[in-house]
């Protein structure tokens, strides 16, 4: 005991030659016990249909087919959240950071997204087509220094959107100037298939839960109680749904407005988990990719800002961590064991460090911070990039997905 991570690992860490990578690897298992299944991560193939993402990865020295339970994305996005609900609570040094927030308002209703929580963070396509109070986000002069930024100068974005910068983004809709930022975080979960065999599809559980109507077990519309029904739901459902209950193969079927039983089923196109041997998690910190940005200041100054967003990455990674892994319905882990984590001395030179708590990341949090704020100027109080969201999003918007079109 007592190899802490410290302010120092991270100075050294910040500058040219220092170490490469902070990773944290966990042994996990389903929370009902190593026989338990788990559901994976869902993808589309090309056929349109569900499928679970099968790989080969080399593990204990031999390849072994692995399923992928949680996405490198899908990582990235649960240390956001975690930062997402810090800003929303004011809770210390995260709660503090500069963010930008996107506003609709749809009648009496009023949602709120932080660029935390949107898809492209500060680059966003709800950012980009809003407003400001005094006019176009396009055309405000602040939100354009941050599109501008390079790897030379990324002040104006780090101003703007620090999380934008840690966790990376693609300027993609942009014409020209598309700045392009790696992310310096790194993580995902897997399992190893208990069941190696050649076709590991064999292996997918295919089958379906039943819901019981205590009301009638079966519930068909015919007539003119069709569209009766449809007019009653009608501003409750997709235009999809209600011409599929209007017209559809099943016109007039209950079930489609969730009334009626359905009955258990081991249809196979049905996925409902896998059975693992052994479940990893992987989280890397790349200090090396953040080394690669200057902050327009002396080399000091570039440093403090650099540490900072190390100890901020830190911070959210562990406080992501804080209720084991709860990935998604059916895919609840817990660990066998502490996490390993490591610091990379280069050369293949590590450090193997004691767990980091969350109160530990919080005090190098502020550690980092008050550096920061006395080398570089720094100053995080809550600063908000306010945006009202473009009134025709809403107008436009569907629960309908949209993703396929061209």
């Amino acid at each position: 005991m007592g190899n802490n991570l410290t302010l120092e690992d991270l100075n050294e860490a910040a500058k040219i030659g220092g170490p490469a990578t902070l990773t944290q690897r966990t042994e996990l298992q389903p929370a009902s016990g190593p026989d338990g299944v788990v559901a994976p991560a869902k993808y589309t193939d090309r056929s349109g249909n569900g499928t679970y993402v099968v790989e080969d990865c080399f593990i204990d020295n031999e390849p072994q087919k692995t399923v992928l339970l949680d996405s490198r994305t899908s990582s990235s996005n649960r240390l956001e959240d975690f930062i997402t609900k810090a800003i929303k609570d004011e809770r210390g040094i995260l709660g503090k950071m500069p963010h930008i927030k996107v506003t609709y308002k749809d009648g009496e209703r009023e949602r709120v997204f932080f660029d935390t929580q949107l898809p492209h963070r500060a680059f966003d396509g709800h950012i980009r087509i809003g407003s400001t109070a005094s006019g176009l986000v396009s055309a405000d002069e602040t939100y354009i220094s941050a599109r501008n930024s390079d790897a030379d100068n990324m002040m104006p974005l780090f101003l703007l959107s620090p999380d934008t910068i840690a966790l990376g983004a693609w300027d993609s809709t942009r014409n020209k100037n598309q700045l392009r930022i790696a992310s310096s975080f790194n993580g995902e979960v897997f399992g190893v298939l208990a069941n190696q065999n050649d076709d590991p599809k064999t292996t997918f559980i295919h089958r379906a839960g039943a819901r019981v109507d205590p009301v009638e077990a079966s519930i068909k519309f015919t007539g003119n109680d069709v569209k009766s029904i449809a007019d009653i739901v009608s501003g409750d459902i997709s235009d999809n749904l209600k011409q599929s209950f209007v017209k559809g193969g099943k016109k007039g079927a209950g079930s489609k407005l969730g009334l009626g039983a359905i009955p258990p089923s081991v249809a196979n196109d049905t996925l409902d988990g896998v059975a693992v041997r052994s479940i990893v998690r992987t989280q890397v910190i790349s200090f090396a990719t953040l080394r690669a940005l200057r902050f327009g200041l002396a080399p000091e100054g570039d440093a403090a800002i650099r540490t900072l967003l190390f100890a901020t990455l830190i911070d959210a990674m562990v406080g992501s961590n804080r209720d084991g892994a709860n990935l998604r319905a059916n895919c609840l882990l817990t660990e066998t064991s502490e996490p390993q984590t490591l610091i990379d001395r280069r050369y293949g030179k590590f450090d193997e460090l004691d767990r980091i708590t969350l109160d530990a990341a919080d005090e190098l949090l502020e550690q980092a911070y008050k550096q920061a704020h006395d080398l570089a100027g720094i100053d995080w109080s809550g600063q908000t990039f306010e945006v009202i969201g473009n009134p025709i999003v809403i107008a436009s918007g569907t629960a309908d997905d949209d993703s396929s079109d061209d």
